[in-house]
């Protein structure tokens, strides 16, 4: 798309976006603007910085699925998050609980209450350790057990990255299915 087709807001966002490339050293389409002899380093950071916030970015989202889950068996499903996060009780339950439990415990928690797939639960534990991996050490490579590895593929490959990304995309499609189906099941309780 041309960028006279975008809105003001748009264009703006474009400027402060190449402004924080540029910043954090993501700006790779520029490499040419940089020392020859960092060019190689610069363009390793960027990819390794895009790869870890992604992620960190998924794993977050599966973090928050099961969240809405935990949240659904003990809270009023009739009521949006919105009603609920003004009850002290939600709020209770989401800074004493949520917040204090693991990825891990949640998954636990979650397949205690309902039945979860081996390959959803078990992808969702390695993304976990990769998580761990990426966002605990500068050099996960060398670590002993958490390597920035995801199902044998190394995880700053092409080819980790789009096995990584079609199982969150599975992982994805399942929560929403759960979502959709509290939907449904809410609905026929009314």
């Amino acid at each position: 798309m041309a960028i006279n087709h975008l809105t003001t807001k748009q264009k703006e966002l474009i400027k402060e976006l190449d402004e924080i490339t540029s910043l954090l050293s993501l700006d790779f389409q520029n490499i040419g603007e940089y020392e020859k002899e960092a060019r190689t380093t610069y363009l390793n950071a960027a990819k390794d910085k895009i790869i870890r916030g992604q992620v960190i970015i998924w794993y977050t989202l599966i973090d928050e699925f099961l969240n809405m889950e935990l949240c659904h068996y003990f809270f009023d499903k009739k009521q949006s998050y919105i009603k609920l996060w003004k009850t002290k009780k939600f709020q209770n339950f989401n800074h004493h609980i949520l917040e204090e439990l693991y990825l891990l415990q949640k998954l636990r928690f979650l397949k205690s209450i309902k039945k979860v797939p081996k390959n959803i639960s078990g992808d969702i534990e390695r993304i976990n350790y990769l998580r761990n991996a990426l966002a605990h050490s500068f050099f996960p490579e060398n670590l002993k057990k958490s390597k920035p590895v995801y199902k044998g593929k190394n995880i700053f490959s092409l080819e980790g990255l789009k096995l990584l990304s079609e199982d969150f995309d599975r992982i994805f499609t399942y929560f929403l299915k759960l979502k959709s189906k509290n939907i449904v099941n809410d609905n026929v309780e009314k």
